[in-house]
């Protein structure tokens, strides 16, 4: 437990630092004024959980001198398990449910004229019949969800596994004696703490960049509990790093889909989310005890890892 503390600690001022580094050495105080600074900045982010647990492990090899793997929780293992294609999957099916689910809250429907969202006066006459079918919400649902698909399992995902190499291997090892659930809840909170800086420019909840810090930490917290159960079932981290990468590759149809609502409510990182990860928790548990009967819920890490192949 310490060594998850001390790394989580040591990962949130470093990260920290860096951000204001970038904020107020570099100037990045809106992304929208320099949209592809931001996008380096927030990228580069995303690989310091990576960088400081590798570092971590480094220190504690010559502390100890005794020669230690990168690869020795066995999280690091690339062997494809069908646990790998459902954390694929499952972002695509999270973020349509969200979408039903988000028409239906008070203020909010389904954006049937996405074609409003592009100013049409500013589109030359030959490109408005083509910017039409682009437009239509079918078109831009499977064109997404292609793109999703394939960005989530390479790009996105090599940038995600710069942090799920610290929530997942990393942390997952220094937890190894706690449960599931206790693990799940640590490494979301952590998870959720380390974005305030983005949060605060306005990343995921730009219109309520404060209440949005505590909303990012109830969202991590709920994907942690989805990302970590897929890991103990593959007893890898990419499954995590794939459906991280998915997800932040289609999250975006939701702001296109739905009018009304704001970021609070709207989106995967927005109460709609929220009720529909509650729900594909519900139903992993309940398959995982019931039809696997494989308990993950109910027992440590050291407990899944140590069963079977390692």
């Amino acid at each position: 437990m310490k060594k998850a503390i001390k790394y989580s600690m040591i990962l949130c001022v470093v990260s920290w630092i860096y951000a204001a580094i970038m904020i107020f050495g570099v100037g990045i105080i809106n992304p929208a004024d320099n949209p592809m600074m931001y996008t380096i900045f927030a990228s580069s982010y995303m690989l310091l959980p990576m960088i400081c647990a590798i570092v971590m492990q480094i220190i504690a090899c010559k502390k100890t001198h005794v020669r230690v793997s990168l690869r020795e929780t066995g999280l690091l293992r690339f062997k494809i398990k069908p646990s790998w294609l459902v954390a694929w999957i499952l972002p695509i099916v999270i973020v349509l449910l969200t979408i039903f689910v988000n028409s239906l809250l008070p203020n909010c429907e389904f954006n049937t004229d996405v074609s409003s969202l592009i100013p049409v006066d500013q589109v030359p006459e030959e490109q408005k019949e083509m910017l039409g079918m682009m437009m239509n919400p079918t078109f831009l649902i499977v064109t997404t969800i292609i793109s999703g698909l394939f960005a989530g399992a390479t790009i996105n995902a090599l940038f995600a596994f710069g942090e799920e190499y610290g929530w997942r291997n990393y942390l997952v090892d220094a937890l190894r004696e706690k449960k599931f659930v206790f693990a799940s809840i640590f490494i979301g909170v952590v998870w959720g703490i380390w974005h305030f800086p983005l949060i605060l420019l306005g990343h995921n909840y730009p219109q309520h960049s404060v209440a949005g810090v505590f909303m990012m930490v109830i969202f991590c917290v709920l994907a942690s509990f989805v990302e970590l159960y897929f890991v103990l079932k593959a007893k890898s981290v990419y499954p995590a790093a794939i459906f991280h990468g998915t997800i932040n590759a289609v999250a975006g149809l939701n702001v296109l889909l739905i009018k009304g609502g704001n970021d609070l409510i709207n989106g995967a990182s927005g109460l709609s989310g929220f009720i529909v990860m509650a729900i594909v928790i519900a139903i992993i548990y309940v398959f995982d005890r019931f039809v696997l009967k494989d308990n993950i819920f109910s027992k440590t890490i050291e407990e899944v890892l140590d069963n079977g192949e390692r």
